[in-house]
This record gives structure tokens, sequence and C-alpha cells, in this order.
């Protein structure tokens, strides 16, 4: 069995490895990897939106570039310490517009894998501090989330400053562009 999984600890409180007690869980799975599921549509949709607007600038800039090859690779490090095998990155690479595409669709793929099978399971990781921690996967999922959020909100801030009108890749314009 994979040594950074303990699929009999999904009861423990997500933090350091030197905590935890009971943890409600989740009750209602199915309603949740649905939600999962939708939201993370959602994201690949946004990253894949702000990825054609910011190879289509004419004056590249490398921060927006190093921008999205973060979030690409932030889900790639999470999920190889979710697959017990983590290895060093570069956090804020400049990749291609295609190696970007083709990355995303990847992390799509692996995340549509973890959603239905693994989200209870917890995960012990080794932060770049060196400091051990644990959570489980529909936490890491969140955090995921949140993370790619918060970076392409950073990308927006950066447009908005320069005058640039930038992407529109809100939830609710995610549901309205795809009829839901």
């Amino acid at each position: 069995m994979n040594p950074a999984v303990d699929r009999n600890s999904a009861s423990q409180k997500p933090g350091r490895t030197d905590q935890g007690e009971a943890d409600s869980g989740i009750q209602q799975q199915a309603p949740l990897t649905r939600e999962l599921v939708r939201l993370v549509e959602h994201s690949i949709w946004a990253n894949h939106q702000w990825i054609e607007f910011v190879y289509a600038q004419p004056d590249p800039e490398t921060r927006p570039h190093e921008l999205l090859g973060h979030l690409m690779v932030g889900e790639r490090v999470w999920f190889e310490r979710i697959a017990g095998e983590q290895k060093a990155h570069t956090l804020f690479p400049v990749l291609s517009k295609e190696e970007l595409l083709e990355g995303f669709d990847e992390n799509r793929q692996t995340f549509q894998r973890l959603i239905p099978t693994r989200l209870e399971d917890v995960i012990h990781f080794r932060r770049g501090t060196g400091e051990e921690y644990h959570a489980r996967v529909v936490d890491i999922i969140h955090h995921l989330l949140t993370h790619g959020y918060h970076h392409r909100g950073q990308l927006a801030a950066h447009y908005a400053r320069k005058g640039v009108t930038y992407p529109n890749t809100d939830h609710i314009n995610f549901l309205l562009q795809i009829g839901l």
C-alpha cells in the first residue's frame, strides 16, 4: 500500500501529523462528487480562457506566463503527493501554450479519477519547509480549486491595472457559457 495514503484514517482531522481527533467527515458523497466535478470543470474552463488570453497578447510578459505555469504545476505537485511520489519542480515555470493546455487536460483526468474514489483518503506529506502534515484528498481538491481562484484573480488584477479587458471567468459566467 502507498505509504503516503492512510485509507483507515479518514476520520483524522486535517493538519499537522501530530494532531488529529475525529472529524465528522462527508455525509453525502454523491452530491459532493457531482459538485466537485463541476467545480473542476469550471477551473479547467477558466484556465483555458486565461491561457488563450495571455498567449494572444501582443506584448508578452513573463509574470502572467509564470502564474499559469504555477497553477498547472501546483496541481501536479499535489497529485504526486497523493500518489506518494513527490518530486522537485520549478514552481513558476514559463511553459508554452501547448504545454499548458495539455497539462491542464492531464490534470483534469487526474481529478476525474480521484474524485469518485479517493476523497476520504488521508495523505501524509512533507511541505517545502520540511514540516510533516496530512490532509484528506477532498481538502486537497478544495485547496487546488481555491488556489486557482487566487491566481486567476492575480491575473485579472494585473490586466485591470493596465486597462486591458480580460476574460470573465466567474463561476456564473461559466454556467452561462456551458448552458447550465
